[in-house]
């Protein structure tokens, strides 16, 4: 590994074992916190730029960010061979550099949708590493940049989930083939771990506090027992938040089908039952202020379920004494518990505070800073309060260089970013979740000894979610001691040079320009091996050809733009193209709203008879990818059309204004005008060029020829 700078990296052996296997096989390394995944990654990396480029991903830019500033630190390559591509980065941008660059250090959903266009050479790619792989799940970027890229693979993470089906799964979804699991416990890694210690400190309430706390509560049993009584509950006990929003999608799934007035009656209760239960969590594990600020909110909500909750009986004489102990300058207690923790740190002392709640990292920040230290909040980018990414990663340096000796953060501060040297880390509440528990506890301990504190309000749900994590972990620590100790089979990846052969004749793949708001189906169809071009579209949601648009439709939204009378203008608009074709997605037509069928029936015969457009049913989004598969298939291989570039406004590249001016020529379409340009070089010679000249190119025939030359010639005639 010559591009290795072996003297800034420590040696250490359990480093280069991991990297040794991990340049051989796709390979999950799960490693404690702190313990040098980057370094890992740097050493596979280093190996693999030998034979071509590497894409690093992370979920967010200021850790995108971070890894390219450990790179250059790691790997001896001169920094102008790598970037950072980020939704800043112009898509036109971006383009160029996936040709020019050498190393790519990429957020997720940036990559996807290059992938979609078919603009990332996935050929030219030797390694994809993932970071935080135990993201890999579901609908999230990481599957489908794995689906697409079949190149070698290198996954990242502290905490890759509470069961082996759930870590095999990771695995799946980013085709691993090796295992590499270390814990603290293991004799290569336990020499490199600091001193963490671990303190669960129990905060009890005072009699107001339960007083509030048990108005709340009698108001929520009521919500539920009403549940009870419409069916959809069996017992009252033990049902949080998370239950009720599962029963909330239940009942909204039988909605769809089912009009029934008690289904209404109980999702509004639900719904009421979830405002009280944020109201009650927030007084338990947060304090006075954010409760009795989320009640201000409720009271400017116009909801049934807002106005349910505020007119309960219970639920109002819980607010009566939140004002009281707001007015009476009261907070929770573990505010006074974290002044003691860590109000008199040393000069050279830094804290990380872990909470749930936007609210609560503004109001520890401002207690923390009374007590003379210099105490900041990090939150996330989203909403009006939220901080940019550029805001982040000043505070973070601001931190590191001693402005601040305390950070308050929600959960943007648990995944990934590098806070090297952290004293103690104070949990606000403890969090239900094994994962995220690990990744907080791993922000100290990383070059010296840390202590970390659990801060838990007696009798509150704050306990359960305590045993919740403890009991995660555990089973966590189970499943990756069997993973160690298991050889795990898995089918191998198709070989890079069959993928290269494969890729080889991407020139003749069928292309679709898809409304750029369309994403679900778009991937779907990159999948089927498509081009997808995404464009804004004025009219259609996909155009498949010069002559065909398609305009996609569920049942619901079909009925819906028939009643607010959006359809026959976005009929009358399709008819521009020469075959505009209608699919209606879904089977439930008749059932979605109270119009009687015959007004739909009378719609489908109008846009048929009248419009004579045709319409295509399909069962849902996959049956609906395979006809628009089918379609450009149909249209651009057995007729031998191509995606219509005119009337794209949005073309950017000089390429992309060369082939529509070239395109505007009579029976030219986009890939003739490729080949014009190909073959004269530039616009000019293409207008000036003689019949003769014309007729070399593959495509243009005698006719064809005379008729563009003919146009050329022929003066204009107002």
């Amino acid at each position: 590994m010559e591009l290795l700078k072996t003297d800034k990296i420590e040696s250490r052996t359990y480093q280069e074992v991991i990297a040794a296997s991990s340049i051989q096989e796709n390979t999950l390394v799960v490693l404690p916190t702190g313990l040098g995944k980057t370094v890992i990654a740097a050493m596979v990396a280093a190996k693999k730029l030998e034979t071509g480029k590497v894409l690093f991903l992370a979920p967010t830019k200021p850790l995108v960010e971070q890894h390219l500033r450990s790179f250059k630190d790691f790997i001896d390559i001169d920094e102008d061979d790598m970037t950072v591509l980020t939704g800043k980065t112009r898509p036109d941008q971006r383009y160029k550099l996936w040709k020019e660059k050498k190393v790519f250090f990429a957020t997720p959903q940036v990559v996807e949708n290059d992938l979609i266009a078919d603009k990332v050479p996935v050929e030219e790619f030797s390694l994809v590493i993932f970071d935080e792989a135990h993201r890999a799940t579901g609908e999230y970027s990481y599957v489908f940049i794995s689906e697409k890229m079949k190149t070698h693979k290198l996954a990242l993470t502290a905490s890759p989930g509470g069961s082996k089906e759930k870590i095999l799964n990771v695995g799946e979804k980013l085709d691993i083939e090796n295992f590499e699991v270390r814990t603290e416990d293991d004799p290569d890694v336990e020499p490199y771990i600091e001193d963490r210690d671990i303190d669960w400190i129990n905060v009890s309430l005072d009699n107001r506090f339960e007083t509030a706390k048990e108005s709340f509560e009698n108001s929520y049993r009521e919500q539920l027992q009403q549940l009870k009584k419409l069916g959809q509950l069996n017992s009252t006990s033990n049902v949080h938040k998370g239950d009720l929003l599962k029963l909330q999608g239940k009942i909204g799934s039988k909605l769809s089908n089912n009009k029934e007035p008690k289904l209404y009656k109980a999702i509004s209760v639900v719904a009421t039952a979830l405002k009280i239960s944020q109201a009650l969590e927030l007084l338990e594990t947060q304090g006075v202020s954010q409760c009795y600020n989320y009640i201000l909110r409720l009271e400017k909500d116009d909801s049934k379920a807002a106005k349910r909750a505020l007119s309960n009986e219970n639920f109002q004489k819980g607010k009566s004494m939140v004002e009281f102990l707001k007015k009476k300058g009261e907070e929770h207690p573990k505010l006074d518990k974290l002044r003691e923790l860590i109000g008199d740190m040393d000069d050279d002392e830094k804290a990380l505070i872990f909470t749930e709640y936007r609210d609560s990292t503004e109001k520890i920040a401002e207690e923390l800073n009374t007590e003379g230290l210099n105490a900041v909040k990090f939150i996330g980018q989203q909403g009006e309060e939220g901080m940019s990414q550029k805001k982040q990663a000043e505070v973070l340096h601001a931190f590191e260089q001693g402005k601040y000796n305390a950070v308050v953060s929600t959960s943007i501060g648990e995944e990934g970013l590098d806070i090297p040297a952290v004293d103690y880390v104070v949990f606000y509440e403890p969090v239900p979740s094994g994962i995220r528990d690990i990744q907080r506890s791993g922000r100290t301990g990383r070059q010296e000894s840390g202590k970390v504190y659990v801060l838990i309000a007696e009798n509150t749900r704050d306990e359960g979610h305590y045993w919740s994590a403890h009991h995660k972990k555990k089973r966590m620590n189970k499943v990756l001691n069997e993973l160690k100790n298991e050889e795990i089979e898995r089918n191998k990846q198709k070989t890079l040079e069959g993928y290269a052969e494969e890729e080889s004749e991407s020139e003749d793949k069928v292309e679709v320009i898809a409304d750029d708001r369309e994403n679900s189906i778009s991937k779907k169809l990159s999948k089927m091996d498509l081009i997808v071009k995404k464009e804004r579209l004025e009219v259609s949601d996909f155009i498949v050809s010069e002559d065909t648009a398609v305009e996609r439709k569920s049942d619901s939204d079909f009925v819906d733009s028939l009643v607010d009378q959006r359809l026959f203008e976005q009929i009358q608009e399709l008819t521009q193209f020469e075959n505009p074709i209608i699919i209606i997605e879904g089977e439930d037509l008749y059932s979605h709203r109270k119009i009687h069928p015959n007004a739909i029936r009378g719609a489908l015969a109008s846009v048929t008879a009248d419009y004579n457009i045709p319409i295509i049913w399909t069962d849902d989004e996959k049956e609906t990818a395979e006809m628009l598969r089918v379609l450009a298939e149909r249209e651009q291989e057995e007729k031998d059309k191509d995606i219509a570039i005119r009337g794209n406004t949005g073309a950017k590249s000089d390429k992309e204004l060369q082939e529509f001016l070239v395109a505007g020529l009579p029976d030219v379409n986009t890939k003739l005008a490729e080949r014009l340009l190909k073959e004269f070089g530039t616009v000019e010679d293409v207008f000036t060029a003689s019949t003769d000249e014309l007729k070399n190119v593959e495509g243009i025939g005698e006719k064809k020829a005379e008729k563009i030359h003919s146009i050329i010639k022929t003066s204009y005639n107002d």
